[in-house]
C-alpha cells in the first residue's frame, strides 16, 4: 500500500484536535511530562470514546516513527528495550521515587540519592539517565533528578524509612500495584525471558507443554513449576509481590465484565454454576450479588479454597455459594451443571493440558450444560478476509479497524506481550479465536457465541460453548 507521511500525520492531528477540544470543554490542560501525575490530568478522562480516539492517535504516531526511523535503529532500540525493565525494577525496589518525593520539587543530586539507597552512585547515575531518556524521572540539572509524570506512578505511598525497614509490606498500599507489576516484569519476567531461546532449542524441552519446562524454570535452575517455586518459604517476597501484581491488573478491568459477559439472568432459579479454578471466589461473589438465585460452587486447590471460605466469612457474603477442593486436571465431581465457568484459566496452560481439563468438563456435562470461558482473544496483526479458510467467524467477535494507512500491528499491544509472559513463566499462551475453536473442538465443545468488549485483547472476552 502506497501512502504519504502526511497521511499519518493528518490522522494524528485530526485525533489530537478531538482530544484538545475535550480538554477545553472540561476546563483542563494538556498535562506536562515534567509534573507528577494526578488523576484529573488524564487526557481521555477515562471516557470510552476518547480512549478510542487516543488509541488511533498513538498507533498512527508509533507507525510514523517506525516509518521515518531507519530499520537498523529500530531493531537496535528494540533489542535494548529490556534495559528499561531492569532499570525500573532497580529504582522501584531502591525506593528512588519515594526518596525524591521526600526531597521535594527541587530534586536531589544523584550521590545523595545513592547514599540513601546504599548503592554505588556511578551505577545509579547510569540507571537514572537511561530512564530519564524515556521520560521516566526528570534531570533538572546535571546529575540532579526529580519526579515527573511517569516516575510518580511508581510511588508506593509510604515513607522511605518504613519501606526500607519492612520490605515485606512495601506493596501494601493500594497505589503500589503498578510498581509491583513493573518490578515483577523486571525480575521473574526478565530472567525467564533470557532463557526462552535455550528452552525452545533444547531437544528435551522444545516441544513440552509441561509448566516445569519453561524459561523461568531454566533461569532459576529449578525442576519446579512457577507456582511450586513461588510457594517455597524463601520466595515469600516474590510471591507477595506477584499477588499484588495480580490484584492490580484485575483492577484495570471493569468489574462488571463477568456479570455482563453472559446472560446469567436466563438461567433457572437454583441453576448450578461451577466456577472452575475460581480462586477465593472473587468472580462468584460478583455473580451471587447480581443473581442471588444461582447456586455457585467455587472449585480450586485445597489451600486456596480454605482461604476463600475464610474471606467469605470475614466479608459476611450472602448468596448460595459453596467451596469445593478440586484439581481441574482430574474428572469433575459435579455432573450435569447448568454452567461451567472458567475465568483466566486456559491462558495458564498449553493446549494438551487445556484439552484434558475441557475433556473432563465435557464428560461431566449434560446436554444443556454451557461452558463459559473468560479469557483474552488475541487479534491477528493483519485483517481477516471473511472467506478465509480455517478462520471461523463468530457472532460477537470484534475486528479492530483503523483508518488507513494505520495498521493493526502495534508494539503497544498488551495482549501480545502477555502471551510471551505466559509462555516463558508457565508454558501458557494467549489464544486467537481460531486457536480457541480448535482446542474446544478437540475436547468435545463447539463455540456458540462470543462477547468481546474490544478488539485488541486488552480485556477478557467471554466465549460460550455447547457440548458436541
Amino acid at each position: 500500500m502506497t501512502f504519504t507521511l502526511r497521511s499519518l500525520a493528518e490522522i494524528i492531528l485530526k485525533n489530537c484536535d478531538i482530544l484538545d477540544a475535550a480538554l477545553e470543554k472540561r476546563g483542563a490542560h494538556v498535562p506536562s511530562l515534567d509534573d507528577p501525575y494526578t488523576p484529573e490530568s488524564d487526557v481521555t478522562n477515562n471516557d470510552p470514546q476518547l480512549l478510542a480516539t487516543a488509541d488511533i492517535a498513538c498507533r498512527a504516531a508509533l507507525q510514523l516513527v517506525q516509518t521515518i526511523r531507519t530499520p537498523q535503529l529500530t531493531i537496535l532500540l528494540d533489542g535494548l528495550s529490556f534495559l528499561t525493565s531492569v532499570s525500573l525494577r532497580c529504582v522501584i525496589e531502591l525506593h528512588v521515587t519515594e526518596i525524591l518525593r521526600e526531597a521535594g520539587p527541587q530534586g536531589m543530586y544523584v550521590d545523595e540519592i545513592a547514599k540513601k539507597c546504599n548503592v554505588d552512585p556511578q551505577k545509579l547515575r547510569t540507571i537514572l539517565r537511561c530512564l530519564a531518556g524515556r521520560w521516566i524521572f526528570r534531570e533538572t540539572a546535571p546529575d540532579t533528578y526529580t519526579n515527573n509524570r511517569f516516575s510518580s506512578m511508581l510511588d508506593k505511598g509510604k515513607p522511605v524509612a518504613e519501606l526500607q525497614s519492612d520490605p515485606m509490606t512495601m506493596y501494601d498500599n493500594p497505589q503500589s500495584t503498578l510498581a509491583a507489576t513493573a518490578a515483577h516484569y523486571g525480575d521473574e519476567g526478565l530472567k525467564g525471558a533470557a532463557s526462552l531461546f535455550e528452552v525452545m532449542t533444547d531437544p528435551t524441552l522444545a516441544f513440552s507443554g509441561d509448566p516445569k519446562d519453561t524459561g523461568f524454570s531454566k533461569a532459576f535452575n529449578t525442576q519446579k513449576s512457577y507456582w511450586e517455586f513461588m510457594e517455597q518459604p524463601d520466595q515469600k517476597a516474590r510471591l507477595y509481590r506477584f499477588g499484588v501484581t495480580m490484584e492490580g491488573l484485575q483492577k484495570l478491568e471493569p468489574p462488571e465484565l463477568a456479570v455482563i459477559g453472559y446472560d446469567w439472568g436466563k438461567l433457572r432459579d437454583g441453576a448450578v454454576v461451577v466456577d472452575v479454578g475460581g480462586g477465593v471466589g472473587t468472580v462468584s461473589a460478583q455473580l451471587s450479588e447480581a443473581f442471588p438465585k444461582l447456586h455457585i460452587v467455587v472449585q480450586d486447590r485445597l489451600d486456596t479454597i480454605e482461604d476463600g471460605k475464610k474471606r467469605w466469612k470475614e466479608l459476611k457474603r450472602t448468596g448460595q455459594v459453596t467451596f469445593q477442593a478440586h484439581d481441574f486436571l482430574t474428572p469433575n465431581p459435579i455432573k450435569n451443571p447448568d454452567v461451567f465457568l472458567m475465568r483466566y484459566i486456559t491462558h495458564d496452560w498449553a493446549d494438551d493440558y487445556v484439552k484434558t481439563m475441557l475433556h473432563h468438563l465435557r464428560e461431566a456435562a449434560g446436554p444443556n450444560t454451557r461452558l463459559v470461558i473468560m479469557d483474552r482473544i488475541v487479534p491477528y496483526t493483519c485483517s481477516i478476509p471473511k472467506d478465509k479458510e480455517g478462520v471461523q467467524q463468530f457472532t460477537g467477535l470484534v475486528e479492530s479497524k483503523y483508518p488507513p494507512p494505520v495498521t493493526i500491528a502495534t508494539p503497544s499491544n498488551f495482549a501480545f506481550g502477555a502471551g510471551v509472559m505466559m509462555l516463558l513463566c508457565i508454558n501458557g499462551q494467549e489464544r486467537t479465536i481460531k486457536q480457541f475453536d480448535e482446542v474446544f473442538a478437540s475436547a468435545g465443545w463447539k463455540i456458540d457465541s462470543v462477547v468481546q468488549h474490544e478488539g485488541s485483547g486488552a480485556l477478557p472476552s467471554t466465549i460460550c460453548a455447547v457440548p458436541i
